[in-house]
């Protein structure tokens, strides 16, 4: 008998030492998922293709006048160019791909013409990508379709401070950068960007009602312009019964 309590002991030892290292074991994976989701490598059961979420985020708004910096390099034949984000009315979008990035290839397959619409507004597309000396120019010609235009440039991707492929920016020619972040589909890069746009013109309507109240001419005549609105266009001179509708 004395024997038999004796392997009852040891072996309850055994199932406790057991357990209180499986509890050690979880605590540490549960650690080190934390600091995994802290640096944003979370894993969402929704992304089967690539195993991680990409999201788009709104960034802070630069302050008016501020333009984002130039895109200087070269493009996939070789030839030096210079794409400026504050040139006519258009929105920028800047699609930051690598030619060995495989979740970038839908991008490099639908952002295919130097201009497209995104709801209701065009945007110009410039794909960027690293240098030439990081990045293969040829593979880069093969995986630019249509007239879509390229730049390599590695200056550009430390000048908008980009984490890595794929990874977007938005870039108004008045306030510069409006939107950056990362997406796993072209949907969401799509559903971004009408956001985007959205949010803008209800910023501008914003600001535009609560400058009206500082009764300054020359800001109000500024943020018409801004709204797509000439001053002096009889829409805000309406007279009494020239309301469409008006009985």
């Amino acid at each position: 008998m004395t024997a038999t309590y004796t392997i009852v002991i040891v072996l309850g030892l055994i199932v406790l030492l057991l357990g209180l290292l499986v509890a050690g074991l979880l605590r540490s994976h549960a650690e080190i998922l934390r600091k995994l989701d802290s640096l944003g490598a979370g894993v969402d059961a929704g992304d089967h293709d690539h195993g991680q979420e990409h999201r788009l985020t709104l960034a802070p708004t630069r302050d008016a006048g501020t333009q984002a910096p130039d895109i200087a390099g070269l493009n996939p034949d070789g030839e030096p160019v210079v794409v400026s984000a504050a040139v006519g009315s258009d929105p920028l979008l800047i699609a930051f791909l690598s030619t060995s990035c495989s979740s970038c290839t839908v991008f490099w397959e639908n952002l295919d013409r130097p201009t497209q619409t995104f709801g209701d507004r065009r945007h110009r597309i410039l794909i960027t990508t690293l240098g030439e000396s990081e990045e293969s120019p040829t593979r880069a010609q093969s995986l630019a379709r249509g007239e879509a235009d390229v730049v390599m440039s590695t200056q550009a991707w430390q000048d908008y401070d980009v984490p890595g492929a794929p990874y977007f920016v938005v870039v108004d020619p008045k306030d510069g950068v409006v939107g950056q972040g990362s997406a796993s589909t072209f949907e969401s890069l799509q559903q971004f960007l009408v956001d985007s746009t959205n949010d803008r013109r209800w910023d501008r309507s914003r600001r535009l009602g609560r400058r009206i109240d500082l009764d300054d001419a020359k800001q109000v005549d500024d943020e018409l312009r801004r709204a797509g609105i000439e001053p002096g266009d009889k829409s805000l001179y309406q007279e009494p019964g020239e309301i469409e509708g008006e009985l």
